[in-house]
C-alpha cells in the first residue's frame, strides 16, 4: 500500500508498508536528501536532545531566576536577631518581628549585652541588629536614637536583611518625626521642600512593567547566544568532524555538488538552530516569570508579572522567530567557515571557543549601551540580529529602526553565507 502525501517539484513523498514495516522515499532532491541524512544522525545522538532542547530548558530558567530567588526575602527569608540592649526600645523589635507575618524574615529577640559576631561568621544569622542602651532617652529628649547592624560584608543576603529591616526602621522613624512636628504646630512640607516624582517615557506613551523591561533585556541576548552556539557543536562535526574521519570523501563521491551538500548542512542546521533557540526563548521567558514574581510588591510595578504587552504579542512572536531563523543561518555560516579552517573536530573547537568571545562581547553589551550607541550596534553582526529582537519587542512602531536591523542583519548573512561556500569549496575541506 503507497499512501501520497504531497506532490515537490521534482519527487513525491510517501509512505509505504512493505514486509510489514513502513518506510519512506525522498525527493529527488540531493540537498534534502543531505539534509535527512544530518538530521537523522544528529537526532540519533542523544547529546542533541541534551545540548538543543533539555539543557536549554532547564538551564535557563535556574540562570535567569536563580540570583534573584537567592536574594529575594520572600523566596528564602533571611535569619535576623534582633538584640535590645534597652527595654524602652522593644516595640520598635517587635515590629522587626512583624517581618515574620509577611514571610519576609526569621526573626529572634534577645535582651542583654554580648558579642554576637561569631553568630554572623559561622552563618547562624544573617543580619544582627542591635538596640543600644539609651535608645529610648535619646529620642524623648529630641536627639537621634542609634541602631547597629552587623553584617557579613561578603554575604549578598545580609545587604538584602538590612534592607528589609530598614524599611521597618524608617517607618518607625517617619512616625516620631510626626509627633515632634505637629509638637512644635509645623507640616511634613516644612522639612522636605522637594519632591521628586518618576514618570516613564516609552515611544508608546503607557508605562511597562518590571517583567516587561525584564523580557526586552533578556531575551534579545539569548537571541544573540542562539545565533552564536545555537548548532554550533554540530556545524563543527559536520565539517570538521566528518573530514576527520574521512567520511565526507565517501559523501562527495556521489553524484551531489559541494553546493548542494553546503545547502543540505545549512538545512538540517537551521532545523536544529530553531528547535534550539525556541527551546532556550520559552525558557528564559519562563525564568524571567519565576524571577518577577519573587521580587516585592512594594519595589516592583503594579503590573509586575505581565512579561508582554499583550498589544505587541504578535510583533514578540514574529520577531523572535525571524530572528532566530536568521540567527541560526548566520551563526552556522560562521561556524562552517571557521570549521573549514580547521583539520579536526579538537581544531575547529579552539577556532570557534575564539570567534564565540569576539562575538558574544558587542551582544552582551546590548542590556547596558547607553541608546545614543544603537544606531552602531544595529550595524555590527550578530548585535543587528540583537537589535532586531530588542526593536521588536519594546518598540516595533518605529520601522527605521526595525528596517535598518532587519537588513543589516540580512546582508551579514548573505555575506558569512557567500564566505562559508568559498571556504567550503576548496579542495583542503575534503583532504586536509
Amino acid at each position: 500500500m503507497r499512501v501520497r502525501l504531497f506532490r515537490g517539484s521534482s519527487g513525491v513523498v510517501k509512505l509505504s508498508r512493505g514486509l510489514g514495516q513502513w518506510g519512506y522515499s525522498l525527493p529527488a532532491r540531493t540537498w534534502v536528501v543531505v539534509a535527512w541524512k544530518e538530521l537523522l544522525e544528529a537526532l540519533r545522538d542523544r547529546r542533541t536532545m541534551i545540548n538543543v532542547v533539555l539543557l536549554p530548558m532547564i538551564m535557563m530558567p535556574l540562570v535567569i531566576s536563580l540570583p534573584t530567588l537567592m536574594l529575594s526575602p520572600k523566596a528564602i527569608p533571611p535569619k535576623i536577631m534582633v538584640v535590645v540592649s534597652d527595654e524602652g526600645a522593644m516595640d520598635l523589635a517587635q515590629q522587626i518581628k512583624s517581618l515574620e507575618s509577611s514571610s519576609q524574615a526569621q526573626v529572634s529577640i534577645v535582651t542583654g549585652e554580648g558579642d554576637f559576631s561569631n553568630l554572623i561568621l559561622n552563618g547562624e544569622v544573617d543580619l544582627v541588629v542591635e538596640i543600644p542602651k539609651g535608645f529610648l532617652r535619646n529620642i524623648t529628649e529630641g536627639r537621634s536614637g542609634t541602631i547597629v547592624y552587623y553584617y557579613d560584608p561578603y554575604g549578598a543576603r545580609s545587604s538584602v536583611a538590612i534592607g528589609v529591616v530598614q524599611g521597618i526602621v524608617n517607618g518607625y522613624s517617619y512616625t516620631i518625626l510626626k509627633e515632634r512636628l505637629k509638637a512644635i504646630n509645623l507640616s511634613e512640607e516644612y522639612i522636605r521642600p522637594i519632591t521628586t516624582i518618576a514618570k516613564q517615557v516609552t515611544a508608546g506613551g503607557g508605562e511597562v512593567s518590571t517583567g516587561e523591561v525584564l523580557t526586552a533585556i533578556v531575551i534579545p541576548m539569548m537571541v544573540g547566544l542562539i545565533a552564536i552556539t545555537g548548532a554550533g557543536t554540530f556545524a563543527i562535526d559536520m565539517i570538521a568532524g566528518e573530514r576527520e574521519r574521512k567520511t565526507i570523501e565517501a559523501l562527495l563521491t556521489n553524484p551531489v555538488t559541494r553546493g548542494q551538500v553546503l545547502c543540505g548542512k545549512f538545512l538540517a542546521l537551521t532545523a536544529l538552530a530553531l528547535i534550539s533557540g525556541i527551546s532556550t526563548v520559552l525558557s528564559s521567558i519562563v525564568g524571567v516569570g519565576i524571577a518577577v514574581s519573587s521580587v516585592e510588591e512594594s519595589i516592583a510595578h503594579v503590573q509586575a508579572t505581565q512579561l508582554i504587552d499583550p498589544s505587541k504579542i504578535g510583533y514578540f512572536i514574529v520577531g523572535i522567530l525571524l530572528t532566530i531563523a536568521l540567527g541560526g543561518l548566520t551563526g552556522n555560516a560562521i561556524m562552517v567557515t571557521a570549521a573549514s579552517f580547521a583539520k579536526s573536530f579538537k581544531e575547529a573547537q579552539q577556532y570557534i571557543g575564539f570567534l564565540t568571545l569576539i562575538l558574544v562581547v558587542p551582544m552582551v553589551a546590548i542590556p547596558y549601551a547607553p541608546q545614543s550607541l544603537y544606531p552602531y550596534l544595529r550595524l555590527m553582526p550578530i548585535s543587528s540580529l540583537a537589535m532586531f529582537a530588542r526593536d521588536m519587542i519594546v518598540n516595533p512602531g518605529e520601522l527605521t529602526a526595525v528596517f535598518t536591523s532587519l537588513v543589516v542583519s540580512l546582508i551579514y548573512l548573505m555575506v558569512f553565507l557567500w564566505l562559508s561556500s568559498k571556504m567550503f569549496a576548496r579542495e583542503s575541506v575534503v583532504f586536509g
